[in-house]
């Protein structure tokens, strides 16, 4: 005898447990089908203690109500970003609990028969929830309805144009640290490399750590106020860089009042994308860090031409006013939507303090998935990092000229662009985390075919290869990754996902930056040399991370996730 459960959708069309529960309790209704086709239905409420339940021995009223053909249907639960329910494990495990039944006029075993088949299929989509669910009750709460994302529109492409705008500001000296670190060595040769070091880590510790902060503060104020403060940050504290002559002026006011200020402003241009586009969440994010790339493009030619003219003060003001444009025009542009979330989110009454300390819980690392992915991005950041700061010192380390070494930023950065274009559009059709394997294996590759390669690397045009090669592969590794951290959270679960990754990140930059320069400390080549391979193994173990979480996530075969 075969089986065909019917389960009802609500008026969006889509299953929840919830309405499945309430209609259990009413009126639920499961179709059997007998040998020679001839359909019965049997009604769960109608004379549940015993007796037929057969459609001939039922009301006139009820034999001729048929159900509406929207409201039935076989289970189909549309999948967001690689995970959902499967149609045909529904109807598995409905035949399975169905070869149990000795009596299919019993209604009590036509009870258990639906009853069966919804706890296995809740429970199978309940364990395959990277995070403790508040709303159990909810099928639809593990995943992100589209309907609440427009994908597009002006109000949409606004927000998206004036992220990429305030990240030209925001990054605009974050993309330019190889001249900094080169100049300030130059300025205080008796420093040791270790410690000028630390100006650096401090900023970057500061930019990724906080995020897991400001992740529930954005959530629950939106996007504007923490912009603000952020831009008076930064301009604060690059003015007091122009004016600094020591090492502790230097941390104090580009480490610290800036980390700070690039740390508010940083986390909201991006996660306020992810109130707009879901599908096309990994493409807008990569649209938007092209306005990093473009700073790092300006911003160290622009150094490189007035530093010499008009000194570093001076150019670093001028570059300060720069940046605080872009930052103010993105400001008037975005516009977030947490009023909306906010409404479905049960922890947004939950005072900010509150929600800052929920969000400060590392059990999120028992999902193996997310575990991976972290420890991915925390090599290939290391490398990203410490690639871009030490590039212009490494080819000066060989003989190279200032220009000729700071030159190799702008094609860094130049290649970045389409680096972070190209993979971000594909990572949408064909896999965000097939997409952030391919971009570390090839960030592994640029290390171990050219620069680790002495006879390439040591020349000038070896060094612009890897250049362009490391910049378009890596262009797409801090884009991506947090494009499939929101895969595997909710909506409102991914402030506080991004957050603790990064956080746990920003103690790799912290320290990354001084083991580099404890490396590099002697400033000669063969010194380099050693920090090369040190890069080289750390992208080795980011690429080893990445590969293993889409395994876990995806499995063994090469599918869309």
């Amino acid at each position: 005898m075969r089986w065909s459960g019917v389960l009802h959708k609500n008026e969006t069309g889509r299953p929840t447990a919830l309405f499945m529960e309430q209609k259990m309790q009413q009126h639920d209704t499961l179709r059997v089908q007998n040998p020679d086709q001839t359909p019965l239905e049997f009604d769960q409420t109608a004379n549940v203690d015993g007796g037929d339940t057969h459609r001939e021995n039922l009301p006139e009223a009820q034999k001729s109500q048929s159900l509406p053909q929207e409201n039935q249907s076989h289970l189909d639960i549309e999948k967001v970003g690689g995970r959902g329910v499967d149609e045909t494990y529904a109807s598995e495990t409905i035949k399975k609990s169905s070869s149990t039944c000795s009596d299919i006029n019993s209604p009590e075993t036509n009870v258990e028969v639906l009853r069966s088949s919804r706890t296995s299929l809740f429970e199978k989509s309940k364990e395959d929830t990277p995070m403790e669910n508040n709303d159990g009750d909810n099928l639809m709460a593990l995943l992100d309805d589209p309907s609440r994302f427009p994908e597009g529109g002006t109000r949409a492409y606004l927000v998206l144009l004036g992220s990429c705008i305030g990240l030209t500001g925001v990054l605009s000296f974050t993309n330019s640290v190889g001249v900094f670190e080169g100049h300030i060595s130059q300025m205080l040769p008796d420093t040791p490399l270790l410690t000028i070091g630390w100006i650096f880590s401090v900023n970057n510790f500061l930019l990724f750590g906080m995020t897991l902060i400001l992740g529930p503060i954005f959530d629950h104020i939106g996007c504007k106020i923490p912009i603000l403060v952020g831009t008076t940050l930064m301009t604060v504290g690059y003015m007091c860089m122009s004016v600094s002559t020591t090492t502790y002026q230097f941390i104090l006011s580009y480490g610290i009042l800036g980390g700070f200020g690039v740390a508010f402003t940083f986390g909201p241009f991006v996660a306020v994308l992810t109130h707009y586009f879901l599908k096309k969440r990994a493409m807008a994010i990569g649209l938007a860090y092209i306005g990093g790339a473009l700073g790092g493009v300006i911003f160290p030619i622009m150094f490189r031409s007035l530093i010499p003219k008009i000194g570093f003060g001076w150019s670093v003001r001028i570059g300060s006013f720069i940046s605080l444009s872009f930052l103010l025009t993105g400001w008037a542009l975005v516009s977030d939507r947490h009023t909306e979330f906010q409404k479905d989110n049960p922890n947004s009454q939950l005072p900010v303090l509150t929600q800052i300390l929920k969000s400060i819980d590392f059990k999120v690392f028992k999902n193996k998935t997310y575990s991976c992915l972290v420890l991915g991005l925390l090599g290939n950041g290391l490398a990203f990092l410490l690639a871009i700061t030490y590039l212009p010192s490494y080819a000066i380390a060989f003989g190279f000229s200032p220009h000729k070494a700071y030159m190799l930023l702008v094609v860094f950065n130049a290649c970045s662009i389409p680096g972070r274009v190209i993979p971000s559009l594909l990572a949408d059709r064909y896999g965000r985390f097939n997409l952030v394997c391919c971009i570390s294996l090839l960030s592994t590759l640029a290390f171990f075919v050219v620069w680790v390669n002495r006879p390439v690397a040591h020349t000038l045009t070896g060094l612009y290869v890897f250049a362009a090669w490391f910049g378009f592969s890596s262009g797409s590794i801090l884009s991506l990754s947090p494009a499939a951290i929101g895969q595997i959270f909710k909506v409102e679960d991914i402030g506080a996902g991004i957050g603790t990754a990064f956080f746990i990140m920003s103690f790799g930059d912290l320290i990354g930056i001084p083991i580099g320069g404890a490396i590099t400390n002697s400033r000669t080549g063969a010194s380099f040399d050693h920090l090369v391979l040190f890069l080289a193994l750390a992208c080795l173990c980011g690429t080893t991370g990445s590969f293993v979480a889409r395994w876990l996530y995806g499995g063994p075969k090469w599918v869309i996730v």
